[in-house]
């Protein structure tokens, strides 16, 4: 399902502390995000989640759930959410990785070339 609103965008900017002045963003919107299913995987049984677990399962404390509208604005915005998460875990785990290699801090604008 196409969104309704061709407006609907998320910014991502990632800026590094301690004297390091590079700033990278990601900009993400219909062109850039696939819309992701909210509800559960075709032919999934609803399962009560693990502790911790906040995506859709299907259960709630007290019994099933309806099924989400699928499609849509707030699914296209939970889609751009994650991309912005997975970009920022990338980005971070990439940053700890290069620290504890090299065992000193980043120079100024590193990250941002990469």
């Amino acid at each position: 399902m196409a969104s309704t609103n061709a407006s609907v965008s998320l910014t991502a900017t990632f800026s590094f502390p301690e004297g390091v002045s590079a700033e990278i963003k990601q900009k993400f919107d219909e062109t850039s995000c696939e819309v992701a299913r909210v509800g559960l995987p075709v032919g999934a049984e609803a399962a009560k989640p693990l502790g911790g677990d906040y995506t859709y399962s299907g259960v709630h404390d007290h019994g099933k759930l309806p099924e989400p509208k699928e499609g849509g604005d707030i699914a296209l915005l939970l889609t751009m959410v994650k991309k912005a998460q997975e970009g920022s875990d990338e980005l971070l785990t990439r940053i700890i990785k290069e620290e504890k290699n090299v065992g000193r801090k980043p120079k100024d604008a590193e990250y941002a070339k990469k």
